[in-house]
């Protein structure tokens, strides 16, 4: 079978579906990513078959605007830059797949790819929804948190969460999504959408790549909802740690390590903060970025600086993290067991570090909060607490064997299985 995979987003979103490409190739199956040509030099060395959907400008475009993790204006940001260009864009793919004679077609994609749903609807072509973080599953019953001050949440009525679901999917979903969409919609014959999250779930099969005891499913999820695990890949395979790296790591303590994410241009704040937090503590730290003009011309003893580390190979040897929040870099720190501190912005980082506070693993800082003084407080708590170590132990424990990879991929299988009988 011809499976298409469509990742949008960073290096976070892309990650995953890389996993899922190589082990789709080694069942066998034929395997093309589509996603941003800023990717491609990773996805090719990961030997998978590439095509992009952008430029290079315009990826690093996105990534430059400051309002991209705004708590109000972010999700605009994406919607603009992102999503509704590359609804057209996916349609097209698909649409020149089916023109070919190809008939032996699977569409694997996020819930921001939503041309998929279009062409969906129109080839018939068969389509699996991935969900990396639970967020984009709205429950009435137990609400994500998608702000700080979330005016919804358990043990609130039902019809409260939903009405407050429903004012923020118009103001920031609709406002932004809705029009342009089914403008699209029109012109492909399709009947005009209500919400603009009817696109954000395959109607037939929706795979979430986070396990029940990080997200237990809720009755008001999708029905054709499945729980894999955490995907867990992270470019460890394609090479072994850096020479520098392993020095740095070999020479003292372990180091407590802060990223703001890949896709961060504006961290300053965050690393100045982060490099005055090590002052105070007396750790050494590790600073990750691909952005190396946030950081101050000269670090101080102690502290060092890499573009990137596969976090598989990094937070084995750390004494925490303090991070964003993004769900690809949760699931490493729960798999090496070390303490979360979490400063998030938007999107579904403050779901995601609710989560990790209600494991016990962690804490939070919103960017308002995050100060040296602050960041080394909520530190030496989590480093010298052993309700937290013993909680830590006890989700790496759970990820020892991960099976995330292979489960949503026995997911697609299935489909396949059936799509392939369906014909026959």
């Amino acid at each position: 079978m011809r499976v298409l995979l469509f990742p949008v987003g960073s290096y976070g979103d892309v990650h995953p579906f890389i996993g899922l490409a190589g082990e789709l190739q080694r069942r066998g199956h034929q395997v093309i990513l589509h996603t941003s040509e800023h990717f491609r030099p990773l996805v090719e060395r990961a030997e998978i078959d590439f095509h992009p959907v952008d430029t290079e400008e315009e990826y690093k475009r996105t990534i430059s605007d400051p309002n991209l993790f705004h708590p109000l204006r972010g999700f605009g940001t994406i919607a603009r830059s992102i999503i509704l260009p590359w609804q057209r864009r996916h349609y097209e793919i698909i649409a020149r797949e089916v023109a070919s004679g190809r008939n032996d077609l699977l569409m694997v994609g996020s819930a921001l790819a939503q041309g998929l749903q279009m062409a969906h609807e129109v080839f018939h072509v068969p389509l699996a929804t991935i969900h990396l973080q639970p967020s984009v599953l709205w429950s009435n019953i137990r609400p994500p948190r998608l702000m700080r001050r979330m005016p919804a949440g358990t043990g609130m009525p039902l019809w409260w969460n939903a009405g407050v679901y429903r004012l923020a999917e118009r103001l920031m979903v609709d406002r932004v999504l809705r029009g342009p969409t089914n403008k699209f919609r029109r012109e492909l014959g399709l009947p005009s959408i209500v919400r603009s999250t009817q696109l954000w779930h395959s109607p037939q099969k929706v795979i979430g790549l986070f396990p029940s005891w990080y997200a237990p499913a809720q009755d008001d999820w999708p029905a054709n909802t499945v729980l894999a695990d955490f995907p867990l890949w992270d470019e460890s395979e394609l090479g072994e740690l850096d020479d520098d790296v392993r020095e740095f790591l070999d020479a003292g303590d372990p180091p407590i390590v802060f990223t703001p994410g890949s896709a961060m241009l504006n961290g300053h704040a965050f690393f100045q903060e982060a490099i005055a937090a090590c002052r105070i503590l007396g750790r050494r730290g590790i600073l990750l970025t691909r952005f190396p003009q946030q950081l101050p011309e000269q670090l101080p003893s102690g502290v060092r600086h890499f573009k990137y580390v596969p976090l598989s190979q990094l937070l084995p040897h750390s004494a925490a993290l303090v991070y964003h929040g993004g769900i690809g870099t949760l699931s490493q720190a729960c798999a090496a067991g070390v303490p979360h501190l979490i400063m998030p912005f938007s999107h579904d980082q403050p779901d995601n570090a609710e989560r990790i506070e209600r494991l016990g693993i962690g804490s939070t800082l919103y960017p308002s909060q995050f100060r040296a003084g602050k960041i080394a407080e909520k530190l030496q708590h989590l480093l010298q607490s052993d309700q937290t170590a013993h909680a830590c132990r006890e989700i790496s424990a759970r990820l020892a064997n991960p099976q995330g990879v292979s489960r949503a991929v026995d997911e697609i299988d299935r489909m396949l299985t059936k799509n392939t009988l369906a014909e026959t």
